[in-house]
């Protein structure tokens, strides 16, 4: 669901309504990364995990080196502190600076998997790389033509994962403190994919399917799932740094499943639909 993208950096010569992150040295905040999510349209659960940030100097590029600090899980049922999780990751950088990249760091920790590629996301919304910097108010909304694709496979629970998506660019407003950026991942309008198996190449949504999983099962079966994916993202910026305020994520996945299929994905138990959604907040900790 999320991507390995190498961010090379472009270069705008015209003023900014939204800026390139400026880093200060020493500078230490923190993140609330709060998800809550939905299983065909009934609530499965929420968690809420904090992040560190601390402004270092790389060579010559200004970035953060980001250490998870706490998780909890909140169910129906019970509540999980996988707090010993989030603080097993170990250290990872990721730089907005103009210079910088916004890379995933290895995933080693299942019960962190979601939280370290949903910050990345997050980050990469507003990466120069997606031209975020080009809006202006002569210049409200564009399409990247460039399709981006992602591999999120951490080959412990998703032993395959990869998907396609198009970037739209859009300024929702702007004054002298804050600027508000929807950036939208939307499946592309032409099959991107790679399919996994002819059925993936077949359109079964309104749009060539984007997004192919590969979770493991019980014993040696697996669980296989394909179909579309889109989620939106809005950022608050400061105009004085370009460093995110808050932002909320609106990732919807409309799917279907192979359930108990062999490894070779030539047998399965029963195919069935799936919807996904999961609502996220990012929120800056003062």
């Amino acid at each position: 669901m999320r991507f390995l993208w190498l961010l090379f950096i472009p270069f705008f010569s015209f003023s900014q309504v939204v800026k390139f992150r400026q880093y200060r040295e020493g500078e230490i905040f923190r993140y609330k990364l709060t998800t809550d999510t939905y299983n065909n349209d009934k609530y499965t659960g929420t968690s809420v995990a904090i992040s560190e940030h601390r402004v270092v100097k790389e060579g010559s590029i200004w970035a953060e080196s980001i250490k998870w600090l706490e998780k909890a899980s909140f169910t129906s049922k019970d509540t999980l502190n996988l707090s010993t999780a989030a603080l097993s990751v170990k250290p990872y950088s990721v730089s907005l600076a103009p210079e910088g990249r916004v890379l995933l760091p290895k995933l080693s920790v299942p019960d962190m998997v979601g939280e370290i590629t949903d910050l990345n996301t997050f980050y990469v919304a507003i990466a120069p790389a997606l031209k975020a910097q080009a809006l202006s108010e002569n210049n409200r909304e564009f399409i990247n033509p460039e399709l981006r694709k992602g591999n999120f496979a951490d080959s412990m629970t998703i032993l395959y994962g990869t998907d396609c998506i198009q970037v739209t660019q859009r300024l929702i407003s702007t004054d002298k403190q804050y600027t508000i950026v929807e950036t939208k991942f939307s499946p592309p309008v032409v099959p991107c994919l790679e399919p996994l198996i002819d059925t993936i190449a077949t359109s079964i949504f309104d749009y060539p399917n984007n997004f192919q999983m590969i979770r493991k099962g019980n014993g040696d079966k697996v669980n296989l799932f394909w179909g579309v994916e889109e989620f939106i993202i809005t950022s608050k910026i400061d105009n004085q740094n370009g460093q995110i305020v808050e932002a909320s994520m609106d990732n919807r996945l409309k799917l279907r499943m192979r359930y108990n299929a062999s490894p070779d994905l030539k047998t399965y138990d029963v195919e069935m639909p799936v919807t996904l959604r999961r609502n996220l907040k990012l929120e800056l900790l003062k």
